[in-house]
């Protein structure tokens, strides 16, 4: 793998906003805005959009909370479309849209550095921490449609090296898994003790359509073998998850394992309300005493993003309201939900917001507080949000069209 420090990136960085109309350039270095790396350092996937496109940057701050974040000379421009990841100190910038690789940022020696050379060869749908111990990352890559490719791919990843240790694949067909005539999406992975449950939605590939949503699915695999063992349904509610969101399916440190419906963003068909489900510890099948529909909870609603913040409880934005089209992802507001108390705590403070559908939720939580992103009247700021008391306080303004991806590597 290849590892560059980015001071030397920084310049080129700051031409390439005069292109985007965001500062003027000059050739005088001292001008760039060199943020110290001895305190905390949070970083941002930012996307800017112009009529030309969108154009990605990693950015760095010690401070999510006061003054400004800006691309200008102090943002990596990434090549094409990039989704995120924050496993352990290190932050991902995962390629898709034609792009499979990875650029793997960290903080060594007060520097900012970042790791290049990574390639899963496939296109990536998912990225996940196993064990939550920030040395791995699990990788889901599968084909957009079938003719581009039958391989669901589970890619293994040491985060300090940036390189792959182990890739397991499993054909899909409809043998395998029960999709009919349909291709599949990956919705969401949770990893228990020796085996994997993956959320999936069957979906039309050339027409984006979702039509199968009679039933939950959730493929159970071994681990780390990912052989695939069985795949598992209720007629409960629909499919959890939704194209891109990544949130479908959530496991927590007693081994219940969560599964998300919702039947809003990306769904051009709904035949069920909204619920959660639950696989029990040490079982493998739906727990069919338990069914935690959202939509008739006080603050309830359809749980669309989620992160799983410990104790059974999620930081999520929660939709309300009719769901105005497939792609809208809109009249979102913070909660937090208890998974196991099957309850929603609307967050204090939490402005009304649309997201940015199919992609993760940029958000992660450190010391009791959660941090996301929302744009209010066209002006996007960072929320900090207290998870024990259900209150949001606004904070750094961000010169971007959106937030992407948002951690912390120190």
């Amino acid at each position: 793998m290849n590892t560059i420090k980015l001071s030397q990136l920084l310049r080129s960085s700051l031409c390439f906003a005069v292109a985007l109309g965001l500062s003027s350039c000059s050739k005088d270095d001292t001008n760039l805005n060199t943020i110290p790396l001895d305190g905390n350092v949070y970083t941002l996937g930012l996307g800017s959009t112009t009529p030309e496109g969108t154009t990605n940057f990693v950015v760095y701050t010690n401070d999510l909370m006061n003054g400004t974040i800006s691309v200008v000379g102090n943002g990596i421009k990434q090549d094409g479309y990039r989704d995120y990841a924050n496993i352990g100190n290190y932050f991902q910038a995962v390629g898709g849209l034609g792009l499979t690789d990875v650029n793997t940022y960290f903080v060594q020696a007060n520097s900012l550095n970042v790791k290049t050379g990574l390639n899963l060869s496939a296109r990536p749908v998912d990225t996940i921490d196993p064990d939550g111990k920030g040395e791995t990352m699990i990788a889901v890559t599968l084909p957009a449609k079938p003719s581009e490719g039958t391989d669901l791919s589970f890619v293994s990843v040491d985060v300090a090296s940036n390189a792959i240790t182990s890739t397991k694949k499993v054909t899909v067909n409809n043998t395998k898994f029960p999709i009919n005539n349909e291709w599949m999406l990956h919705t969401g992975l949770a990893i228990r003790g020796n085996q994997a449950f993956q959320t999936i939605l069957p979906f039309d590939s050339e027409g984006w359509n979702t039509r199968v949503t009679d039933k939950t699915y959730v493929a159970v695999y071994s681990y780390p073998e990912f052989v695939l063992e069985k795949v598992i349904t209720d007629e409960r509610t629909g499919p959890a998850g939704a194209f891109g969101t990544r949130s479908g399916i959530f496991a927590t440190e007693s081994g219940d394992i969560y599964t998300i419906s919702h039947s809003g963003y990306g769904y051009n068909q709904r035949t069920k309300e909204p619920a959660v489900l639950k696989i029990a510890a040490g079982t493998s099948t739906f727990d069919t005493d338990y069914l935690f529909e959202t939509m008739k909870a006080e603050n309830g609603g359809r749980i669309v993003h989620a992160i799983y913040i410990g104790n059974n409880k999620l930081f999520a934005t929660v939709s309300t309201g009719t769901q105005a089209s497939q792609w809208a992802d809109d009249n979102l507001k913070f909660a937090i939900v208890d998974l196991k108390e099957e309850k929603i705590t609307a967050v204090a403070g939490s402005p009304t917001f649309s997201g940015n559908g199919g992609r993760s939720f940029a958000a992660f939580h450190r010391n009791g507080k959660a941090y996301a992103a929302a744009t209010v009247n066209d002006v996007l700021n960072i929320y900090e949000i207290d998870l024990n008391r259900a209150t949001a306080r606004k904070g750094a303004q961000v010169d971007a069209s959106f937030v992407g991806g948002l951690g912390q590597i120190k």
